[in-house]
């Protein structure tokens, strides 16, 4: 056998290498088009949501009333004059029966028959009120979190494409050499 071996057609191994050359080329084709397997990634987004307070007091004060009633009581004239004093005097032993008072807390009322003055006196105290209204708004702050899941693709290339790679480069490498033989 002779170290220097040459081809007996040329063109027969022009077209055996191109074949194998196109092989590899839809090999790499494969390899490109490989699904690929998603790896899921989770982000997490925290916003901080502030709410503010706002607070309004409004008071209303009464001051005290003190109220008085003076109704005048005037002398009985009737038809005959002997019977003036006998019916004025039964009127103020009647009128001065009049006499009533009332209390609670800082209020106070009465009525009474002043005899000296000839009047009736009605009186009303009344103590200072006070009115409050407010109106309050809070301050909150609250954390929303939200989770958000991504999908981030990864090439995934299954291990039976990696062989035939390897063995089409072996064979690509095999090839390049016999045909540089060839050639040299």
């Amino acid at each position: 056998m002779n170290p220097n071996y040459q081809s007996e057609n040329p063109l027969k191994t022009f077209l055996q290498t191109l074949l194998v050359l196109g092989l590899v080329f839809m090999l790499t084709f494969l390899m490109n088009g490989c699904a690929s397997k998603p790896l899921e990634k989770t982000h997490t987004i925290e916003r901080l949501v502030t709410y503010k307070a706002d607070s309004l007091k409004v008071t209303v004060v009464n001051q005290a009333v003190l109220d008085s009633l003076f109704i005048k009581v005037s002398k009985v004239k009737t038809v005959k004059p002997e019977c003036d004093s006998i019916t004025q005097m039964t009127l103020d032993q009647l009128l001065m029966q009049l006499n009533s008072k009332k209390k609670s807390g800082d209020n106070a009322m009465g009525i009474y028959y002043d005899t000296i003055k000839k009047m009736i006196v009605g009186w009303q105290k009344m103590a200072k009120t006070q009115n409050e209204k407010s109106a309050i708004n809070k301050i909150t702050n609250t954390v929303a979190i939200e989770n958000e899941k991504v999908q981030v693709p990864v090439k995934y290339i299954p291990i039976w494409i990696k062989i035939l790679a390897v063995l089409g480069g072996v064979t690509l490498g095999v090839l390049v050499w016999r045909v540089a033989k060839v050639w040299v």
